[in-house]
């Protein structure tokens, strides 16, 4: 994994911010049901997360991958903050 290369910061926010929207939506969706308003928030965290992706991509094929990318990165961000901060606690 050392030869991973580094998104922008903003993008990587980007991701970040969309992929927790997109969780909590559907954990929302979940417990509550469908409703107009969390219908809203996955549609506009999917648009927010495809837009740079689509926009760079070549192929229909390497445009959904990279969705499907830039969601599980916004996650594996998320989830790498709260490590950071949990071990910055013990040292």
């Amino acid at each position: 994994m050392t030869d991973k290369e580094q998104k922008p910061l903003k993008i990587r926010v980007l991701n970040s911010i969309c992929a927790s929207v997109l969780l909590v939506a559907i954990v929302y969706v979940t417990f509550a049901g469908f409703e107009a308003i969390a219908i809203g928030a996955m549609l506009v965290a999917l648009a927010g997360a495809a837009t740079p992706v689509v926009m760079s991509g070549d192929g229909i094929l390497e445009m959904l991958v990279g969705i499907v990318e830039a969601i599980v990165e916004g996650v594996l961000t998320i989830v790498e903050g709260i490590a950071s901060a949990i071990s910055s606690l013990f040292s």
